[in-house]
């Protein structure tokens, strides 16, 4: 019957467009829906309530994947439909999930404690929580750039090296330092240096100690980034740069580092995203970076609001450190 009815509805109308099909079963499954989230009593639900909500749902994916498999579908639509299957099932377990909201939004997202300031004493930089956290902000900023370029400089440096000299000697010591610092964790790195270098009559600031152990361990990885990046680049293209006369640091400099570029970038910046992320691991030795910050002010008040804000802020930076190196891969791999 219904076969016969879409036969004829064909032959009268001709071939029914994107809006015409399946349209029965969306007014039917929306007005259901809206019963569903707004109209059924809450929680705690009957056993015939959680069989209406899960048939709500399995017909919600079935329309779901009915449209995102119909190429006459306009795109405007399948993106709305997909959007709105994660906000029902969003509503469906805040409105039906016995969790104590109340309480999960005091312990974890209390923006108010923020505001305050009577822990921070008034010969503090700050005068309030927000303002000592994006202090802690700028700390971990800071340790990223010194340490970012540093490391570059030194990875670059000893991955040409390793590329141009032939010395088994000299390239036994390279690898043994990019063997330890890739190998050893970085937190025992930071504590053996700040607390070993004073012994020696080296005394740093726990500043200058984050810079130079996040360098040393990050120039060792960047290393061997870059002599991948080298090492892809064929030895014709040496071979002719030295026929034309050019040292061996001309040719590197201007043959084959430009052409590797295009190759260490992707993994570059994703060395960059890890870099900063690692600066929370500074916190370990009293610099007010941003973990350690949220942690203090997380003491103060019993309250990980200023963790959820440290880990907000530091999204905030990484996330178009990402998106800046998913763009190089995708340019890469159009060339």
């Amino acid at each position: 019957m219904i076969r016969s009815t879409i036969v004829r509805l064909n032959s009268r109308y001709g071939h029914l467009p994107w809006h015409r099909r399946y349209e029965f079963i969306g007014v039917f499954l929306s007005l259901y829906i809206i019963y569903a989230l707004f109209l059924m009593p809450p929680a705690p639900l009957g056993v015939f309530n959680v069989f209406e909500l899960v048939v709500t749902t399995l017909m919600y994916v079935a329309l779901l994947a009915t449209i995102q498999t119909d190429r006459e579908k306009p795109y405007w639509l399948k993106n709305i439909v997909a959007v709105g299957f994660f906000v029902v099932l969003g509503w469906l377990f805040f409105h039906y999930s016995d969790a104590r909201w109340a309480e999960l939004n005091r312990y974890f997202f209390n923006w108010s404690i923020m505001a305050r300031g009577e822990f921070l004493g008034s010969s503090a930089a700050a005068s309030n929580n927000w303002q000592l956290m994006f202090r802690g902000l700028w700390i971990a900023l800071q340790i990223f750039g010194y340490s970012l370029v540093l490391c570059t400089i030194l990875a670059l440096v000893l991955a040409v090296i390793r590329s141009i000299v032939n010395d088994v000697l000299f390239n036994f010591f390279i690898d043994a330092y990019i063997d330890l610092f890739r190998s050893a964790p970085p937190i025992a790195l930071l504590l053996i240096v700040y607390f070993s270098l004073p012994y020696s009559g080296i005394v740093l600031s726990p500043f200058a100690t984050g810079v130079l152990t996040l360098t040393l361990i990050e120039a060792a990885y960047l290393c061997e980034v870059f002599r991948s990046g080298i090492e892809s680049i064929h030895k014709n293209q040496i071979e002719s740069g030295r026929a034309l006369g050019l040292t061996s640091l001309k040719t590197m400099r201007l043959i084959v580092l430009p052409q590797a570029s295009r190759v260490v970038l992707p993994p570059y910046t994703n060395r960059m995203i890890g870099l900063m992320k690692r600066t929370a691991e500074c916190s370990v030795i009293a610099i007010p970076e941003i973990l350690q910050t949220a942690r203090q002010v997380q003491s103060w008040y019993a309250n990980a609001t200023p963790l959820i804000i440290g880990a907000a802020m530091y999204m905030l930076v990484l996330f178009p450190m990402t998106k800046f190196s998913s763009y190089l891969e995708s340019t890469r791999r159009r060339a």
